[in-house]
């Protein structure tokens, strides 16, 4: 690909990486209240006890992204060498600045388990790290990034808690009907009723 082509992609999928991460975001704060309403309007129909023990779910969990790791890797790593806590406490900076920076290395470290490629080049980036010389064409990576920032945005949308939440009011009943009857709930709902 030619060098001038290739260094727009980028730029124009990085753009793209940070809007979806934007919109993943803004989806996951709706989802949250979504899930409030459903939970409110439906808990009545689920078992207590089969409820998540860790009191995680795995569709609140960030995505992680098909990338080899080894790349990741050696970007954190730089910037660990420049931000690790323990080498910030010599330095001459604000205890400000000395939090934004430890929070900016959990972010990376997290970043390297999802093996999240645009969110490591987009700190080692801000943090003024020259990459250049890891992966030249990392269009692949960032496509990866892309898809899945975008799969797990779809999934969050495609929950119940969201359909129930995005339902306008003349629909309800019969989207409540048809959300109980796939998981198989208005039965045993109705056989304790009786």
């Amino acid at each position: 690909m030619d060098g001038k082509l290739l260094k727009l992609k980028r730029k124009k999928l990085r753009q793209k990486v940070l809007y979806l991460r934007t919109e993943l975001n803004e989806t996951k704060l709706i989802f949250q209240n979504s899930l409030f309403t459903f939970n409110k309007d439906f808990g009545e129909y689920f078992n207590k006890e089969k409820s998540d023990p860790k009191g995680k779910r795995v569709i609140f969990d960030n995505p992680i992204f098909n990338i080899p790791r080894k790349n990741v890797n050696l970007i954190f790593r730089w910037i660990a060498q420049k931000i690790h806590p323990d080498k910030l406490i010599h330095k001459d900076i604000s205890k400000e600045e000395f939090d934004n920076y430890v929070e900016l290395y959990k972010e990376a470290n997290e970043s390297v388990e999802n093996k999240d490629w645009a969110r490591v080049i987009e700190i080692a980036s801000d943090l003024g790290i020259d990459i250049s010389g890891v992966k030249k064409d990392d269009v692949e990576y960032l496509e990866e990034s892309v898809k899945g920032l975008e799969d797990k945005i779809k999934e969050l949308k495609g929950t119940y808690a969201w359909l129930w939440e995005h339902t306008v009011n003349e629909s309800k009943e019969k989207v409540r009907k048809q959300i109980l009857q796939s998981l198989g709930l208005n039965k045993e709902k109705e056989n304790g009723n009786t």
